[in-house]
């Protein structure tokens, strides 16, 4: 048992070789192709050093990578990050984020300072005094990050819901527009709009041209906290992983602002990783993911949470279903 605790306690240093592999991009150097110590070191640009070495041993002991005729190659562990491994490289960067903010738990826990780790002024936006002060470069960063994890999910998205019965939708926090380009083109006659700060809107808009979905894909730049929003425009408002990264106080008022712009009859649609509503033992996936959003002043929350929030707004008719990734969910309710 002391044995199983001390190896959790090392376990920081597998998640950073595991982090910094993926940095590397050895996973992509080694697909369908095998190679010697010294050509993967020469390959990633690596110091031939027993560091090296030891980075190499430490992925083969965690059944990443195997050794064989003095050859490093993939397991299937390795390998199954590649159907969906912008995504992966996307999510990299919060868990070097996440794991720089963690050097000084001890600070954070007894302050409560969170939003002085670096996660937090990654997340510049929800810095009030710096929300609509966004550097460009810092926000350029951000909306690429954000863009490149919705890739996977926005297909889901897709498949999982039907859009056809709506006619407008508004995505609060859609960034580059990824979930609305993916919409108008799977749906011709669907229109959408992005609602979304005016630094990050601004960099987006090139990608709806190229594709020549201007007409169906608009940009409004504003900050849906503070900024007028528009009235009876949508029959459909969408929050994707947005209602997380705040408090239950700044949520509720995120889905109290937003209601008036649905026309009667409207929906909103949530979708969030979401913890158990079963009481028990937290499961260790989503007490991490947890405490990440606590970095930035966000929280988990649960389907039923998420209805109560919908249920004090005024929506009815409330439903909810499995997204099919990871712990996402999708909660539904209806506007009359």
């Amino acid at each position: 048992m002391l044995t199983d605790f001390l190896d959790h306690v090392k376990s920081f240093a597998l998640a950073r070789v595991l982090m910094t592999a993926i940095e590397l991009d050895l996973f992509q150097e080694l697909e369908g192709t095998p190679l010697s110590r010294a050509d993967l070191k020469r390959c990633l640009g690596l110091a031939d050093t027993p560091i090296a070495d030891a980075f190499f041993d430490i992925l083969i002991a965690f059944d990443i990578l195997a050794e064989s005729n003095g050859e490093l190659v993939l397991l299937p562990l390795g390998e199954s990050i590649f159907p969906v491994y912008e995504s992966i490289q996307s999510w990299n960067r919060e868990m070097q984020l996440f794991y720089n903010s963690l050097v000084d738990l001890t600070a954070l826990l007894r302050t409560g300072h969170y939003w002085d780790s670096e996660l937090a002024h990654f997340w510049a936006y929800k810095q009030p005094a710096d929300r609509l002060a966004m550097p460009a470069s810092l926000a350029k960063e951000y909306s690429n990050v954000m863009d490149a994890s919705q890739v996977q999910l926005s297909q889901l998205i897709i498949e999982h819901y039907d859009f056809s019965r709506h006619q407008h939708v508004f995505d609060f926090g859609g960034g580059k527009g990824r979930l609305a380009i993916a919409l108008a083109r799977k749906y011709p006659e669907l229109k959408a709009t992005v609602v979304d700060l005016p630094v990050v809107c601004d960099g987006a808009r090139a990608q709806i041209d190229a594709e020549g979905l201007g007409a169906r894909v608009e940009f409004w730049p504003l900050d849906f906290f503070n900024d007028d929003l528009p009235t009876a425009v949508a029959d459909a408002i969408l929050f994707v992983r947005v209602l997380h990264d705040w408090s239950d106080e700044e949520a509720s008022s995120l889905i109290q602002r937003t209601r008036p712009c649905l026309r009667d009859s409207g929906a909103i649609i949530v979708i969030e990783p979401m913890l158990s509503d079963k009481s028990g033992k937290p499961d260790p996936g989503s007490s991490l993911s947890a405490l990440m959003l606590t970095l930035f002043g966000g929280r988990r929350r649960s389907v039923l949470q998420y209805m109560q929030l919908l249920r004090s707004a005024g929506y009815s008719r409330l439903s909810w279903s499995e997204l099919g990734l990871s712990l996402h969910k999708v909660v539904v309710g209806h506007s009359s």
